[in-house]
């Protein structure tokens, strides 16, 4: 029987020619989640009809194939099989970049998942830690952090260009975790990518933190770099923008093929919804509570942004 999947959309770059499959369904129940994929849902399809509809998305878009792919979700890793068939299924249509974005818990559970997953074309790989300490990633997740860590050191033996990422939650994961991370990966290879990104409590399932300040994300950022040479702190896991993109940037396919321009205001009304649907909140409720970010902070995260990038600039 053909595995298959269940598939929200497809988003397209006019930014350049680049494709995102979001899967659904996740084996974590992170307390912070802001993805409505990971409560399944989607068209359920095989690897050849979800390659088929990519196929024909890129194709009325841009009227080529473009040559990368990320794969992300929910957790694209829960069906072995599926994912390798669409690495490979990617990799024939002549895709030359394919990143997978994961918790890395699957990978971790069989040792040759990783290498299939490499030999069938799969070029980076982005994991997320969660935490170090296993009784605040089971507390977390409802997993505990062992197989994501020997995934991420089955990931790095293949070769493939890895990056790991952390979100700082204050009073949860601080700059102790991270520095404890951050020596874990140094004990593998001192030359992995390290990105810490800030929490942002707006649209997270449970408000479990405050945004971090700048002087924390700094501190995990000097301490991280102890122990690793390629530290950044980044926004890629931020709720809301703090330099909003042009609102023609993203495009939405879904699996029948029809096509949305999606504004972050429309991303906005998709986690409102789920939360709504999840947490039986009304939405008059769900933006009530709400808590953005202030125009300074915003600014003082990309200085700081802009420094760490530009300071790695200059060291290479």
């Amino acid at each position: 029987m053909t595995s298959r999947r269940g598939l929200l959309y497809f988003t397209l770059s006019e930014i350049e020619p680049r494709i995102w499959f979001m899967l659904t369904g996740c084996n974590f129940r992170c307390r912070g989640c802001f993805r409505p994929a990971r409560d399944g849902g989607g068209t359920l399809l095989s690897p050849e009809e979800t390659l088929d509809r990519a196929e024909q998305a890129c194709l009325r878009h841009y009227g080529k194939l473009p040559g990368k792919a990320m794969i992300t979700g929910g957790e694209p890793t829960l069906n072995r099989d599926f994912l390798i068939a669409l690495v490979s299924g990617l990799r024939d249509k002549g895709f030359s970049e394919i990143v997978l974005m994961s918790n890395g818990y699957e990978l971790g559970l069989e040792d040759s998942y990783a290498s299939e997953l490499v030999d069938s074309g799969l070029t980076e790989a982005h994991i997320d830690i969660k935490a170090f300490s296993d009784d605040i990633h089971r507390w977390y997740t409802g997993q505990s952090n062992k197989p994501v860590l020997r995934g991420v050191e089955l990931m790095h033996d293949t070769g493939v260009e890895l990056l790991i990422q952390t979100v700082y939650m204050p009073g949860i994961v601080e700059a102790n975790e991270i520095e404890q991370i951050a020596e874990f990966l140094s004990s593998i290879d001192r030359g992995i990518k390290y990105r810490i990104n800030p929490f942002a409590p707006a649209f997270a399932y449970e408000r479990v933190s405050r945004r971090p300040t700048i002087e924390e994300i700094e501190y995990a950022y000097k301490l991280a770099s102890r122990h690793l040479d390629n530290v950044i702190i980044s926004r890629s896991c931020y709720r809301e923008f703090p330099t909003p993109p042009s609102q023609e940037t993203w495009i939405t396919v879904y699996p029948d093929l029809t096509i949305k321009r999606r504004t972050i205001q429309d991303q906005e009304e998709d986690r409102i919804a789920w939360l709504s649907r999840t947490k039986g909140l009304t939405r008059e409720e769900i933006i009530q509570a709400l808590e953005r970010d202030n125009p300074t902070y915003r600014m003082e995260l990309e200085r700081v942004i802009a420094l760490t990038s530009d300071s790695k600039r200059k060291e290479a």
